[in-house]
């Protein structure tokens, strides 16, 4: 694999994004996204607890990727938060790839994203939101991860067969947001490596983004 990251404010005073990658010694790779919420520094905090978590125990945990695995993993993230003393209603989102051989186990809760493309265009996954419309017309989040909600934090789990060339796209709202859909997986597509598709990014982000924008890429081999 080839692979990229960027994490950066935009317009905002603090960045409360956060990415995580650890390469697991039985060659399987977790990447996490996740997008804090919530004021006063806590979406800072609530990102990089439950990233940490989740790379944790990937580590600690050799058994093959599996749903009941990502499950535990985010009961062990929902504790970790709930730990974080003088914060209270903390949230973030979440969106992983556990990568090993020609198989990637996905899973998001909330508004990050997840896209899996392959060299002809093709998009074999895409994340769907999860987010729902209040009665005052609102959008809300559905499922993600909340200081004393454990009951919200249990992410959609996929399985994806990969093949060689294949992209995936994990990301927070500040960049889908900030780029045109068919531009975002054109350019997925079409860069001609991962680091030029974050540049790209990058460079569209920095005039529209209203939000954190946070990314990354990875090529299969």
């Amino acid at each position: 694999m080839r692979y990229v990251q960027f994490s950066e404010k935009g317009p905002r005073q603090n960045n409360e994004d956060c990415c995580g990658i650890i390469e697991v010694h039985n060659n399987r790779t977790l990447f996490v996204v996740c997008d804090g919420m919530g004021g006063h520094f806590g979406g800072e905090v609530a990102s990089r607890a439950v990233s940490d978590a989740f790379m944790a125990y990937w580590q600690g945990h050799d058994e093959p990727d599996s749903c009941e695995k990502v499950i535990n993993a985010a009961k062990a993230a929902s504790t970790a938060l709930d730990g974080q003393s003088g914060l209270s209603e903390m949230g973030t989102t979440l969106v992983m790839a556990s990568v090993e051989g020609n198989q990637a186990t996905i899973a998001h809760a909330g508004d990050s994203r997840c896209y899996v493309i392959d060299i002809k265009g093709y998009v074999k996954y895409r994340t769907i939101d999860h987010v729902d419309s209040n009665p005052f017309g609102h959008s809300e989040i559905t499922r993600a991860f909340f200081t004393g909600h454990p009951e919200s934090a249990i992410p959609e789990v996929k399985t994806v067969q990969l093949e060689p060339l294949d992209r995936i796209l994990l990301c927070t709202d500040g960049l889908y947001n900030a780029i045109d859909d068919e531009i975002l997986l054109h350019t997925l597509q079409c860069a001609k490596d991962v680091d030029q598709v974050a540049e790209k990014y990058k460079l569209i982000c920095r005039e529209k983004a209203t939000d954190n924008y946070s990314a990354i890429i990875i090529e299969i081999d």
